[in-house]
């Protein structure tokens, strides 16, 4: 009984250790968004910057400071979400992809930017909250990271 205890406690302790934060961790792998989203890199809102004011947006980019993580790797498992001050409701973007942004931000010493379509235009009047988040839009497998900020 107590070697049974010892193993559980030991595989618990690993889990947790691989969903720490730290930029190397494995964030998401455990359900219920317990966890802290980690794409493994530093990760800044691009498009539209942050704590700018921007019109027509439906669609949102972040700049990340390395290709060689969970969410270069996989940048389908991962969504950007908008939740207004006023609105009830957070807008998902679409699974993120890779894009090229030559006349973009670039907080780093090599960026790479992701992207996402909203499906529709944010309405203005808002200040907008941007996280990251792995797994389905709506479904988050770990809780979202906070990116920054925007006025429509």
């Amino acid at each position: 009984m107590n070697l049974l205890r010892t193993t559980a406690m030991t595989a618990i302790a690993l889990v947790l250790t691989a969903c720490a934060g730290g930029t190397g961790g494995l964030g998401g792998i455990i359900g219920g968004g317990g966890f802290q989203c980690n794409p493994g890199t530093q990760v800044q809102l691009a498009r539209p910057q942050n704590q700018a004011f921007a019109s027509n947006v439906s669609s949102l980019e972040i700049v990340a400071s390395d290709n060689n993580t969970v969410l270069g790797q996989s940048p389908g498992s991962w969504f950007l979400q908008a939740q207004g001050n006023f609105s009830g409701q957070p807008v998902f973007t679409s699974a993120l992809g890779a894009v090229p942004d030559p006349g973009g931000f670039h907080p780093f010493p090599n960026d790479f930017f992701f992207s996402g379509s909203l499906g529709t235009t944010l309405p203005a009047g808002e200040t907008w909250t941007v996280s990251l988040v792995q797994g389905q839009a709506g479904n988050a497998t770990c809780t979202p990271l906070t990116l920054g900020e925007f006025s429509t």
